[in-house]
This record gives structure tokens, C-alpha cells and sequence, in this order.
């Protein structure tokens, strides 16, 4: 049996309903069961699950997906861990020929043995442990997160780990580096060793901060890893994830100690970034939990200009931003050691809003500049009611008029994310749910050269999400991914065929081409560029052919 087939053999064995109604209540409504969804808070049931299909989808917050992803996301486990408990409830045995370690499974041993290693040495109470007393770490914090101590010297990991795993495997799980002369060292030498964890709890790299004040750098990470993608994992949030869903608010720091001091605190729900360039695939991710995000980098300009930075992101994930200021304090670490925890709730509630904030960081330069900016990161907002709202804050700081800013977001003030975020039109929903069902049948409705055109317009983005599920991918944009969830639960009306999916798809493609082409014709008519007509025209012909 290959692991396929023994994926599809438990989805076929587990009985839906009765997994979800361990994580809420649940009541049957029709031919699906509702409750209360337990992703996120709410007061009125959204949270729907199809015994039939098998599958689970929140019409508040758009998670959805099949059994195992349910309990993959409420378990806070990896795919093969959340295969293993449903196996073992429906009685399934965990058997498939493919068994063996794959390459990234030695790697995560490696890490889980070296952070072993690390937390043995920082509990001899040496000078790792006795920094972190100095900081005001207490051991329950340093229990709970795995703190750990790379000792001085050179070889610790290489002789430790060396008898069990090759340089070359160390190397490539970022834990040695290799000598220009030949040979390999130990990354971290006398350090405070900070852990990182995927959501799911699984170590794939560490920090380490400098013990000695005479080393240059302060902190060094892992690089980039098989298994460690910096952009693709925030700090701590194995941690707070349910606090996050509780609260429905995220506080975004920066480095591993001020979220050791917030957490300690007793501010709970909150997560750093390991860095000040916020990548989207972190928001997306941190979508996933909280609705809200206080970006709260250090307190100097270079903090002020990453919040900046990071607030289009973070609206591009559909999150409503606050940022934070602080005084005092060069960041929330210092700023917590110095006014205390309840201080600190305070400077949160007093947070400026993301609109706010971008026009008066930027409106320095100027107004315009200041209106400009805020507008464009406007733009990246999915939901058209949040965007309207966002205009009318934006208004009142500026003194510009709502309808105006409203008429300079609509003619061409654009976001950086890769889809239009206007109302789907019908054509576009069949071939959504679609996609959700199979979404290599949908590509393979269209020739190469029907494709070419698809892609030349807004639906571009229905190849693109096709493409990565077809491939096993994940779909980034999460508002879309919701979408697919949604109609793949609700289904495909069965009057609509594949074929005549492609064909609506083709007439509205078609349709925009033809109308930009004209344009450009006009254009090159009044500059008197007579082989551009002849090309024009051409492809006019053949777009017209192709709709009929």
C-alpha cells in the first residue's frame, strides 16, 4: 500500500462528524452538521461539516478542508502525526511502502537530538543558564520554551553528534559550518540557544545569543535549511496559537527575547517575526489565528520604517493593523523590564491604526506622499466593506474628502497581491468549485494557447491556484483559499459541465482582450504606426475566432 492509498483508505474510515465533535458541538441542520466554529470566536454557529463529502468548512472565517487537515489544525500536528491518531481511532493499520525516513525526517531527528543536547548543557547551570538568571528568565519559562546552551569551544555538536550523523548531514541541517581548508566547526559556540519551532511544534533551527559581551554579533540564526524557511515561520507561535484564537489579536515582535519577556508577562498572544522584513506567506500564516495584529518593532527609525513596511502586508492577509509606540524603551523587552506588564496593556490600547500610522510616517514628505501611500496599502485590503472603512479613517486625518480618496483608490491606486479583489462573477465560482474537486480536470479543459490568453487577464489567478493544487502546493492567498473551501463544500451545480465552465471562462477572457486590443489600436492609429495596426489587427481576428 503506498502512502496515497493509505491517506485515502483513512479519509474513507473516519467518520467526520464524530472528529469535529471533539473540538465542538455540533447539531444536524438538513444533510450537514453545524456548530459553533472552533477556529475562531463567534456567537452565531458558521462552522458546517458534510458527512457525505467529508469535509468541514467556516463560513466566518473560511478555514476548511477534509479530516485530516481538522485534525492536523486543532491538534497542532504534522500531516504523517495527524495520520497516526486517525489510524488509530478508526482502527486503521499505520502500514505503506514507503515508510523509510525521507531526507527532511533525518533532519528534524538531527534538530530534536541537538536541542536534546543544548538543554542537557544549559541545565548544568553553567554559564548558560546563569546568563539567562541574569536576564530575569525564570526556569519555568526556560522549561517551557527549551532554552538551551551551546558551550564554548568548537567541536561540541560535531563530537556529540558526529558517531550517529555524517558532517555533511550536520552541515545540512545548519548546525556546522565547513572549513575553507577542509574540516567543519560548531554554528553556535557559547550562546543562549533559542529554539524555533514550526505551528506545529516541530524544531527546524536555532538562535543563539551571545554570552560574551566582546562577540561581534549579538545574535546568529540557522540559515536556510530543507526544512527551515525563515519567511515561512514566526517565532513562538507553537506556543500561542490558542491564545491567539482566543483573543483574536496577535502582538508582532521582533526578536526572540521580546517575546520571551511579553510571554512571560502573561501577554500571551503574541509571536515575532526574527527579523523586520514581514513576508507574506507570515501574514497569511498568521491569518490563520488572529483577526487583528499590534506591529510593535523597536522604538528607533529603523523599527518605525519596518512597521511601515510590514502594515500593506499584514492588509493584504485581510488583518485589521494597529501599531505600537512605545516611549521610554528601546523595544518591548526593555519597555516591560522598565514600566511593567499592565504599562505595557496600555501602550497596546492606546495603538494607532495602520492607515494612521503610514499617512503620518510618511507624511513628512508631504502630504500627497503621505495620501498616496496610505492608499496603495488601502488597496491591499480583500474585503471592499474593510477597504470603504479604511478610506473613511484616511479621510479624517487627512481632511481629503472620502468620495475623492474613494475615486483615486478605484483609478488605479492598486495593492501588491495577485488577484482582483472585486465580487466573483458566476463564471468564476463554477470554476472555483471546480478547481476545489479537480483541479487537474480544469487544466485540462484549456490548450496552451487558451491558457496564454487566460493568463493576459484578472482570471489569470484561476491557473495559477489550479497549478498549486494540482502540484500539491499550498495557496498563499488565504482569502482565496477560503473561497475554494467554501464552494468545494457547497458544490458544483450539476448543470454546469466542465466544458461549459471553459466556455464562459473563454467569452469573458476573450471579451477584455478584444476591448484592450481596440485601444490599442486606436493608439497606434493616432501615432500613424501602420505595422502595429497590421499586428493589432491580426490578433483581433484571432481572438474573435476563438469566441465563436
Amino acid at each position: 500500500m503506498t502512502l496515497e492509498e493509505l491517506k485515502n483508505r483513512i479519509k474513507e474510515a473516519a467518520d467526520i462528524v464524530e472528529v469535529a465533535s471533539r473540538y465542538t458541538t455540533l447539531k444536524k441542520t438538513g444533510r450537514y452538521y453545524r456548530g459553533l466554529c472552533p477556529f475562531h470566536q463567534e456567537k452565531t454557529p458558521s462552522f458546517y461539516v458534510d458527512p457525505e463529502k467529508k469535509l468541514y468548512h467556516c463560513f466566518g472565517c473560511g478555514a476548511g478542508g477534509d479530516v485530516i487537515k481538522l485534525v492536523m489544525e486543532m491538534e497542532g500536528v504534522s500531516f504523517m502525526e495527524a495520520l497516526k491518531t486517525l489510524a488509530r481511532q478508526f482502527g486503521i493499520p499505520f502500514q505503506w511502502g514507503g515508510e523509510r525516513q525521507s531526507k527532511e525526517d533525518v533532519l528534524y531527528k538531527i534538530l530534536e537530538d541537538a536541542l536534546s543536547l543544548y538543554e542537557r548543557e544549559f541545565w548544568k547551570k553553567t554559564r548558560g543558564y546563569s546568563y539567562a538568571a541574569g536576564r530575569g528568565i525564570s526556569e519555568e519559562i526556560a522549561k517551557e520554551l527549551r532554552l538551551g546552551y551551546a558551550p564554548q569551544g568548537w567541536d561540541f555538536i560535531l563530537k556529540s553528534l558526529g558517531p550517529k550523523y555524517s558532517p555533511e548531514l550536520l552541515e545540512r541541517a545548519g548546525l556546522v559550518i565547513k572549513k575553507q581548508g577542509g574540516g567543519y566547526y560548531d554554528r553556535f559556540r557559547d550562546r543562549l540557544i533559542f529554539p524555533i519551532f514550526t505551528e506545529y511544534g516541530r524544531v527546524v533551527g536555532f538562535g543563539g545569543r551571545a554570552i560574551s559581551s566582546e562577540e561581534e554579533a549579538k545574535y546568529i540564526n540557522s540559515p536556510e535549511t530543507p526544512v527551515y524557511k525563515k519567511g515561512r515561520v514566526l517565532y513562538g507561535l507553537n506556543w500561542t496559537k490558542q491564545h491567539l484564537r482566543k483573543e483574536g489579536k496577535a502582538v508582532l515582535v521582533e526578536g526572540y527575547m521580546d517575546f520571551l519577556s511579553l510571554y512571560a508577562a502573561g501577554i500571551k498572544n503574541v509571536v515575532a517575526s526574527l527579523g523586520t522584513s514581514l513576508t507574506q506567506e507570515q501574514a497569511f500564516l498568521l491569518a490563520r489565528f488572529a483577526s487583528e495584529v499590534f506591529v510593535n518593532y523597536d522604538n528607533d527609525e529603523a523599527g518605525m520604517r519596518a512597521a511601515a513596511r510590514a502594515v500593506p502586508v499584514l492588509f493584504s492577509a485581510g488583518l485589521k493593523v494597529r501599531v505600537v509606540k512605545l516611549t521610554g524603551a528601546k523595544d518591548p523587552d526593555e519597555f516591560v523590564e522598565k514600566f511593567g506588564p499592565s504599562s505595557y496593556i496600555y501602550k497596546l490600547k492606546e495603538a494607532e491604526k495602520g492607515v494612521i500610522f503610514l499617512f503620518e510616517h510618511y507624511s513628512g514628505q508631504g502630504r500627497e506622499v503621505g495620501v498616496k501611500i496610505a492608499l496603495e496599502a488601502i488597496g491591499n485590503i480583500p474585503d471592499p466593506i474593510a477597504r470603504r472603512y479604511e478610506v473613511g479613517e484616511l479621510s479624517h486625518i487627512s481632511g481629503i474628502e472620502e468620495e475623492t480618496l474613494v475615486s483615486m483608490l478605484e483609478s488605479g491606486v492598486s495593492g501588491i497581491g495577485g488577484r482582483a479583489t472585486a465580487t466573483l462573477t458566476p463564471a468564476e465560482e463554477q470554476a472555483l468549485a471546480l478547481i476545489g474537486e479537480n483541479p487537474k480536470e480544469f487544466l485540462s479543459l484549456f490548450s496552451a494557447r487558451e491558457k496564454e490568453v487566460l493568463r493576459q487577464t484578472r482570471l489569470s489567478y484561476l491557473l495559477k491556484a489550479a497549478e498549486a493544487l494540482a502540484e500539491g502546493r499550498e495557496i498563499q492567498d488565504q482569502e482565496l483559499k477560503g473561497t475554494i473551501s467554501r464552494l468545494s463544500f457547497k458544490g458544483r451545480k450539476t448543470e454546469i459541465s466542465p466544458g461549459q465552465i471553459r466556455k464562459n471562462l473563454l467569452k469573458y477572457s476573450v471579451a477584455l482582450l478584444l476591448k484592450k486590443v481596440q485601444r490599442m489600436i486606436k493608439e497606434a492609429e493616432r501615432e500613424g504606426d501602420s505595422e502595429k495596426i497590421i499586428e493589432l489587427l491580426r490578433k483581433k481576428q484571432e481572438l474573435i475566432k476563438m469566441r465563436s
